[in-house]
């Protein structure tokens, strides 16, 4: 029976805020690529192909970074598993215990 995995929530929960606040960021990039691009479109200042080199750039640099942010937080998922202990500890006797060999 495969057991499910537990996480230390602090770590968790920095990383999940951390990937919502990237993916939002980079939606925006993304929204703004679009908002220049259908300016240009409908006869802006910039031209075609400017519009087409922002649009291009912009998207790229969301999709990127959203990309980025996914790896970063399967990263910090991966640092904040809890990890069983499942190593044996064995008890020394100290030399000064008192006992005679």
């Amino acid at each position: 029976m495969k057991q499910k995995k537990e996480y230390d929530m602090a770590i968790l929960s920095k990383a999940l805020t951390g990937l919502g606040l990237r993916v939002i960021l980079a939606g925006y990039l993304i929204y703004l690529a679009w908002k220049v691009l259908k300016g240009t479109l409908a006869g802006g200042p910039i031209p075609l192909w400017g519009g087409w080199l922002v649009f291009a750039v912009f998207a790229c640099s969301g999709v990127v970074f959203c990309v980025f942010s996914v790896r970063q937080y399967l990263i910090a998922r991966k640092e904040a598993t809890l990890r069983e202990n499942n190593d044996t500890y064995t008890v020394k006797k100290n030399e000064t215990d008192g006992t005679d060999d």
